[in-house]
């Protein structure tokens, strides 16, 4: 019964997804209707948590890969050209915005206010949290975010104002602790259970999540924050399992969300492709997760090898590049939707350990991280982190946190590449190489100017366009600001 429940959830989740280049669902015309207010927090907290993985595991995970050279787009097809080139507009992934905002979001934030009308606080702190997650997730994305009105619904403000993206983090931290000053009541009542994908009701577990996710957001400022970065460092408090949703099923319209849009609903399969500057980084280290994220070649009469394309070099002739010889993306349909993973937990907190030039316990927490990061595909990081190629080494502040987030990119790969997207925002790793990819010196794992960069030099794409179905709607949307601007907390 639990799992034809999930799927339920997962098939509405699934169809708004394919359905929102058509219907805009949006912050600026009101969230409430006759059947929402109908729907109780059992019925609306699984739906807020469904819409928010089928955009985050689906295109944003799509555009992060990309982003983060994980993949590229293949030369014989020109599905993703836009994300590949940098070239998007304010009308572009739209349905980001407007089903996790317009869904996701709504469906979470009438839930916690009904849960807390009810004293159901086991929905209210699992829904705030939720909720918690997905500002952060937009307010990386866009910069600005209307949080303070944005949800108000028929409370009257249809044109919400934006708040900055410092005043958003300062939000989500009361958010989070709103959530786990509600948890001993929470703790009270009857287990959500199967309603609850993520952790199947356990508040323990939620609050974890809430606390590693306020050390994410306090990362962003690291000097500023650094006391309370350290208290929960502290605390034993954190996640020591993954934040994510589960119960795919090898179906059409029950999958993974990018193995969903890719490779069933699509007319062709062959779209995205390995980027050589993963690739490289791979296959100079030995790392055996290479067979994990990419397919062996189909060349006709060519040996099955892995190969991989430059990053953004999709106009390559099939003269130099024919059919199959290079490496797709490898994609399960019951791939689970990662929040938070406990790699990533290990991960920040060897960061945060490293920036306190605490370099024991920095090496403690990378080598947890990496060896769940191997894990998570049933390999031994063993061999890598004892005296390896992947072996933490002390040094300057900046070359510990150099290598952590090096380790944290590869994790993310089919895993949470929209998370290492805003970690290369964040630290500038991998670097950038001032050299193409096939240059005999080039460095494996740093980032190349993409082949069809619509961007000035070597700018990265830093963020997503304000989005075309806010602007119409809301003249408080902020201008539009370029692909390329950094934001506040970006490597400057």
């Amino acid at each position: 019964m639990k799992n034809i429940k999930k799927l339920g959830y997962i098939l509405v989740a699934t169809a708004l997804t394919f359905a929102s280049c058509t219907k805009d669902l949006d912050i600026n015309r009101s969230p409430y209707n006759p059947t929402e207010n109908d729907a109780t927090p059992e019925l609306l907290f699984p739906s807020g948590v469904a819409y928010s993985a089928a955009k985050i595991g689906g295109d944003l995970q799509l555009i992060g890969a990309f982003w983060s050279q994980h993949y590229t787009q293949n030369n014989s097809s020109n599905q993703y050209t836009g994300i590949d080139s940098y070239n998007l507009t304010i009308a572009s992934y739209n349905g980001i915005w407007s089903n996790l905002m317009g869904g996701g979001m709504k469906d979470l934030v009438i839930s916690k206010e009904k849960a807390s009308a009810s004293g159901l606080w086991n929905y209210y702190v699992a829904s705030e949290i939720m909720l918690a997650f997905d500002n952060h997730v937009l307010v990386d994305l866009y910069g600005d975010l209307p949080v303070k009105e944005g949800l108000q619904g028929d409370k009257g403000v249809y044109t919400p104002k934006w708040d900055d993206g410092k005043t958003v983090n300062q939000l989500i931290i009361t958010q989070l602790d709103n959530a786990i000053a509600k948890i001993n009541d929470a703790k009270a009542l009857k287990s959500i259970g199967a309603q609850d994908f993520v952790f199947e009701g356990d508040l323990d577990n939620w609050r974890k999540f809430a606390n590693t996710l306020k050390l994410k957001v306090f990362m962003r400022d690291f000097a500023t924050n650094s006391a309370a970065i350290t208290t929960l460092l502290n605390s034993n408090d954190l996640l020591e399992s993954d934040a994510k949703m589960t119960a795919f099923l090898d179906a059409v319209n029950k999958s993974n969300p990018l193995y969903e849009s890719d490779r069933r609903a699509l007319n062709t399969f062959v779209n995205l492709r390995a980027s050589k500057t993963l690739m490289s980084y791979l296959q100079k280290n030995n790392d055996p997760r290479i067979e994990d994220f990419f397919e062996l070649t189909t060349e006709k009469d060519k040996p099955a090898v892995y190969a991989a394309l430059r990053q953004g070099d999709y106009n390559a002739s099939t003269t130099d590049y024919p059919p199959g010889s290079t490496s797709r993306a490898k994609l399960g349909a019951t791939d689970p939707v990662y929040f938070m993973s406990y790699a990533e937990c290990e991960f920040l907190q060897a960061e945060a350990w490293a920036r306190l030039n605490n370099s024991a316990k920095a090496k403690t927490h990378y080598d947890l991280a990496v060896t769940e990061a191997f894990s998570r595909w049933g390999k031994s990081a063993a061999s890598f982190i004892s005296g390896g190629v992947y072996e933490f080494k002390t040094g300057t502040v900046e070359k510990m946190v150099e290598q952590i987030i090096m380790q944290k990119w590869v994790a993310a790969t089919r895993c949470q590449a929209w998370d290492s997207f805003y970690d290369q925002n964040r630290t500038g790793y991998p670097v950038m190489s001032a050299l193409d990819s096939d240059d005999p010196s080039y460095i494996p794992g740093q980032y190349t100017k993409s082949i069809t960069s619509v961007l000035t030099g070597n700018t990265l794409p830093r963020r997503l366009p304000y989005p075309k179905n806010s602007s119409d709607n809301n003249a408080n949307t902020p201008k539009a600001v370029p692909i390329g601007t950094k934001m506040w907390w970006h490597k400057q």
